[in-house]
């Protein structure tokens, strides 16, 4: 039988070496098979027809990555989440066709973005969206990858003004690598007033100045990135052992960053007090 396994997992920096697995190295997807085999749902990678959706880059976050494995065992989520670390959680899953494979049945990707808000132009900066919004060659706003092709579709770029961020709301169906930070890049030039529409134009049109590019936006702490869900036909069935494990990791991903944020503020306020004596 096949299964599609829905994944939620924080992709930290500090932590993880990215989603792709590596020899020797601390990954997302290393976890994951390893927590397959200890859980005895496969023995090896290829017998199992394993296979992923995408693959996050070191520090990306996901709320819906999903893989997919063939076995003869009866899936049982709870078990798999026993052998993964806290910060990786199975928590839906969907028995599918023996054909399926999670990146090239998927309908459609859903990234956010969010970053500190600056003042930034959100009229130009939406302006921008549009003009990226359909079928292009996104070669400019690539890392390269010689073997693919650069044409892509964005269905919908959404920018958000929640007091003191901004949100980017990203859908296409598919992504090219780095493809969606270098994309934030050029819409937060145009918010800055360092890029015109036209310069954004000619990026698309593949003649640009030399001194028109774009670099991936950060995901080190000024700036989060998110895989939020990726479209299938289908709808996946939640495990409530998996929805449950979950919340507790957000609960206390919330409860760390309120303390941190709490006692950063006394830090600030007592070396503002040394500066007004």
């Amino acid at each position: 039988m096949r299964y599609a396994l829905k994944l939620c997992y924080f992709g930290n920096s500090e932590e993880y070496e990215g989603f792709q697995r590596q020899e020797n190295k601390n990954t997302i997807e290393g976890n994951i098979l390893d927590a397959l085999k200890k859980a005895k749902l496969i023995e090896e990678v290829d017998s199992a027809n394993y296979a992923a959706a995408g693959r996050t880059d070191r520090g990306v976050h996901a709320l819906s990555q999903v893989i997919a494995i063939s076995t003869p065992e009866k899936l049982i989520i709870p078990a798999i989440n026993s052998f993964l670390p806290n910060n990786i959680v199975v928590w839906a899953e969907k028995v599918v066709d023996e054909k399926f494979h999670p990146r090239y049945d998927a309908f459609s990707r859903y990234y956010r973005y969010y970053t500190s808000y600056a003042n930034e132009n959100l009229d130009l900066m939406r302006e921008g969206a549009l003009l990226l919004e359909g079928r292009h060659d996104f070669k400019l706003f690539r890392k390269k990858q010689p073997k693919k092709s650069p044409i892509r579709e964005i269905f919908q770029i959404r920018i958000e003004k929640k007091d003191p961020f901004l949100i980017f709301h990203i859908m296409a169906n598919s992504f090219l690598w780095k493809m969606v930070r270098r994309i934030i890049d050029a819409l937060l030039k145009i918010g800055e007033l360092q890029w015109g529409l036209e310069d954004l134009k000619s990026l698309l049109n593949l003649n640009p100045k030399p001194n028109i590019y774009t670099t991936p936006r950060p995901i080190n702490g000024l700036g989060a990135l998110i895989l939020w869900d990726i479209e299938y036909p289908f709808k996946f069935q939640v495990d409530p052992n998996g929805l449950t494990r979950v919340k507790m990791l957000l609960y206390y991903h919330l409860s760390e960053f309120a303390l941190k944020g709490y006692y950063t503020k006394d830090i600030f306020e007592f070396f503002n007090s040394i500066n007004e004596k």
